[in-house]
């Protein structure tokens, strides 16, 4: 008896570790470069890959082969980039220093323009920039919480002060809506070109991570201690909290699986996890590949394989399998 109660002992363990055996990571496809990267961005639906190194230097990549499709070079980068967005369709770069931004023409390799932006106090500086489906709206956020919207074709622009802190994410939704994120902890809904919300909502500490998904449904919000929550646009008290069993989580970035109903998170670290976005339950944790104890995930994109590409700041390019899940 005591062998038959240790040999079923041995086969809950076997089977209760079998999760944790399930392999996902493909390997690293690419290494961009030796530079450690600021910033990373997929557009056009994943064909192109933008990446910000810490010494201001923006690369426009094939996303297939990795080869160059545009660069900036260092003779006409803005000195000291720290912000660098693809529009939607992967014709327009915008890249930006501490009140200045440029914007660049990736087909045509050429700049379209230069504009300074400032908030209402003398000090503030661009803390986030974004750009419209249509190409033809820009909306910087500063360090002091004002928002600049300018329209691009006219070179209208209007500013206000939402918040009290650096707006830290700007998020369009179509050419005419967009949200916006502090570190004051306030989200709102808003209107281009007008300084009343749609809808507002407070969190308790600074947000950290702000995410939407490809058909603009679905929204990710995470404050910097214990509140993350999967918002629908269906309406405005419908919502899904992550469940975890440590006592708080602070994530970097978020990204909605296309063709699934899964949410995966990057960590201050090298930990990628995923969740059921319709329960709000942990599917699982993996480690990514890092050369830096400090390296963290970037950006994300998933195809209609079922595979996931991820970007590093150590500028590593891995693959995923989330077939591997059977969740697709």
């Amino acid at each position: 008896m005591h062998y038959f109660n240790i040999f079923c002992i041995l086969i809950i363990v076997s089977l209760s570790g079998c999760d944790e055996e399930v392999v996902l990571q493909q390997g690293v496809i690419s290494d961009l470069n030796e530079r450690q990267l600021l910033n990373a961005q997929f557009a056009k639906q994943g064909a192109l890959l933008m990446t910000l190194d810490f010494d201001g230097q923006v690369v426009v990549l094939n996303a297939n082969d990795f080869s160059i499709e545009f660069q900036i070079s260092e003779k006409q980068q803005l000195e000291g980039t720290r912000h660098a967005r693809l529009s939607t369709d992967g014709t327009i770069l915008i890249a930006a220093n501490e009140n200045e931004v440029a914007i660049w023409s990736v087909a045509g390799k050429a700049l379209v323009g230069k504009t300074s932006f400032t908030g209402l106090q003398t000090l503030a500086t661009i803390s986030s920039i974004a750009i419209s489906n249509d190409n033809n709206r820009l909306i910087v956020g500063m360090s002091d919480g004002a928002i600049n919207m300018a329209t691009i074709s006219t070179r209208l622009n209007n500013r206000f002060k939402p918040h009290t802190r650096p707006v830290t994410h700007l998020v369009f939704t179509d050419n005419d809506h967009y949200w916006s994120a502090s570190q004051d902890g306030l989200l709102a809904n808003r209107v281009f070109a007008s300084p009343e919300p749609l809808t507002e909502q407070e969190f308790s500490h600074r947000i950290t991570t702000l995410a939407i998904d490809e058909r603009k449904e679905r929204l990710f919000v995470s404050d910097a201690l214990k509140t993350q929550l999967i918002k629908s646009n269906k309406g405005q008290n419908e919502h899904v909290k992550l469940k975890y069993m440590a006592r708080f989580m602070v994530f970097r970035q978020a990204y909605f699986i296309n063709y699934a109903n899964i949410l995966a998170t990057s960590s201050s670290k090298n930990h990628l996890t995923f969740w059921d976005t319709e329960t709000g339950e942990e599917i699982g944790t993996w480690n990514s590949e890092v050369q830096t104890p400090t390296a963290t995930i970037l950006a994300m994109y998933s195809n209609d394989k079922g595979e996931l590409l991820t970007v590093n700041s150590d500028a590593m390019v891995e693959k995923w399998d989330l077939t591997q899940l059977n969740k697709l």
